[in-house]
């Protein structure tokens, strides 16, 4: 009888551990479940992150290059009028004259560069030629702008 008891003892010292090991396992798979989701949302965040700083540096990018070649046209611009001022004063006698503002305003939408060329244009925007066909030079253009009765008020006589 005494070993009996001892037997059942035992069983019931092992059901009670089987029973525990069951409820720390359960408990170890839901902390374990638990970890899991919580990685897959870390996962999910990383990637919107990664994607929203891919989004970022192309854009930033972008805002780059359109700030140089921004940066570009003003610089293609200014020296272009430098060179428009230069022909003026030379059609002028090399007389600094204040008039050149004015005229500049009213002829830069005549005048382009491509290719680092300057290029006179017509109204509607093909390029302007002399009479033997040759592509109209600026110095040339200035030199009908002192002939033209509307421009030649900018030019001193």
């Amino acid at each position: 009888m005494e070993s009996e008891k001892i037997q059942n003892q035992q069983q019931l010292d092992n059901q009670v551990l089987l029973a525990n090991a069951k409820l720390a396992l359960k408990a170890e798979y839901q902390r374990s479940a638990a970890l899991i989701s919580q990685l897959q949302a870390l996962k999910i965040e990383l990637e919107q992150v990664q994607a929203e700083n891919k989004t970022l540096r192309e854009n930033v990018h972008e805002d780059v290059m359109k700030h140089f070649e921004e940066r570009t046209q003003a610089a293609e611009v200014r020296s272009l009028k430098i060179e428009v001022r230069q022909k003026f004063l030379e059609a002028n006698g090399r007389k600094d004259d204040e008039s050149f503002d004015p005229l500049w305003d009213s002829i830069k939408h005549k005048i382009k560069l491509k290719d680092g060329a300057v290029i006179i244009i017509a109204p509607n925007g093909t390029p302007k030629f002399t009479l033997n066909g040759n592509l109209l030079t600026l110095k040339d253009f200035i030199q009908s702008l002192k002939e033209d009765p509307i421009s030649r008020k900018f030019f001193l006589e």
